[in-house]
Order: structure tokens, then C-alpha cells, then sequence
């Protein structure tokens, strides 16, 4: 099963995300991007990729111990809605968020939950997104507009084990496997 770590988008950040996004849908040079819907908006913090069952158990049971010592909840900013290019699997349009001391805590803890369970280290400097469309067209043809966005905030309130179930048509199905809320007060 494909698995990945992710926080969930909040219902006041999506409402707030669909609304500057309808602005970017309607424009003619946005016509290759296929959307992203709004329920499969995530920030994923670790892609797990294909994992055994014994090592979905593990994991699944492991969650309950992580942030032993605390992690509080804490708001992140998105910064921009733009272009994420990736010449490998296409490029991507996403809002890009501010990758603060607590967001890179956060990443960090898992990294480090996840490799006694034999996950291999990071291999790229994290970069936190939504993504919101996949682009269709032509590499050459991406639009390249980064727009700021003021202010939407994400709130960071708890960690999904989500399970990515790939179909024929698209998007794919994400089931949420498991739950770790954070530290609230």
C-alpha cells in the first residue's frame, strides 16, 4: 500500500484557498491544469511510498508514542499560490507555505520516528506545499506566476497516515488510516 504522512487542510484555509484559486481557474493560460479537489488537499510532510503490511502496523502503532514529550498545535502561513516545476514527474501548482522552526521541528520527529522502523533518511530539503493542480500541457507552456497570498493560515492541529489508492481516473483516493492529534490548549 502507498502511504504518506500528511496535515489535512482545515475548512476556514480551504474555503479561503478556493476562493483565490477561482481567480487562476478562469484564466485562459490555466487551461491545462488538471485541478486538484479541494477534499484531497493536504500538506504532505513524509511520502512514504509502497509499504508492507507488517510495516503499515508498525507505524500505525508506533504514532501513539510519537511527541511523547509534546508537540503543540501552531498555525503556518501560506505564502504564495504558483508553480512547483518538476521536470521528472511535471509541474505542479500549489500554495507554497513558510517553512518555520516549528514546521521543521515537526518534519524532523517524524524523520526521526520513522527511521528505526527502517525508512531511509530525506533525501530533499523540505519544501512544504499544497498541491492544487497537476499541469497537462506542455513543460515550456507552464504558467510561471507566484502570487502572495495574505494571510491564509493552515492550522497544524494533528498528524494523517493516509493511504494514496491510485485509479484509473483520476484523482486518486485518499483513506485516512490514522490520526495524531498535537498538543492543543
Amino acid at each position: 500500500m502507498r502511504l504518506f504522512l500528511a496535515i489535512p487542510v482545515d475548512a476556514a484555509c480551504a474555503e479561503q484557498l478556493k476562493t483565490r484559486l477561482a481567480a487562476f481557474q478562469a484564466r485562459p493560460e490555466m487551461a491545462a491544469m488538471k485541478w486538484t479537489p479541494p477534499l484531497n488537499w493536504h500538506l504532505t510532510l513524509s511520502f512514504l511510498g509502497e509499504v508492507s503490511d507488517a510495516d503499515y502496523q508498525a507505524i500505525r502503532q508506533s504514532m501513539s508514542e510519537w511527541f511523547a514529550e509534546g508537540m503543540s498545535y501552531f498555525d503556518a502561513d501560506l505564502l504564495t499560490l504558483g508553480g512547483f516545476p518538476n521536470p521528472k514527474t511535471g509541474p505542479f501548482w500549489v500554495a507554497k507555505l513558510d517553512a518555520t522552526l516549528m514546521m521543521q521541528s515537526l518534519v524532523r520527529e517524524i524523520d526521526d520516528h520513522l527511521r528505526p522502523l527502517g525508512f531511509a533518511k530525506r533525501k530533499h530539503a523540505f519544501r512544504p506545499h499544497i498541491t492544487l493542480g497537476k499541469w497537462k500541457g506542455a513543460f515550456e507552456d507552464f504558467p510561471t506566476i507566484d502570487e502572495p497570498l495574505e494571510p491564509i493560515q493552515l492550522r497544524v492541529d494533528r498528524l494523517n497516515l493516509f493511504q494514496s489508492v491510485l485509479t484509473t481516473s483520476s484523482p486518486p483516493e485518499y483513506r485516512l488510516l490514522n490520526s495524531l492529534p498535537l498538543e492543543t490548549y
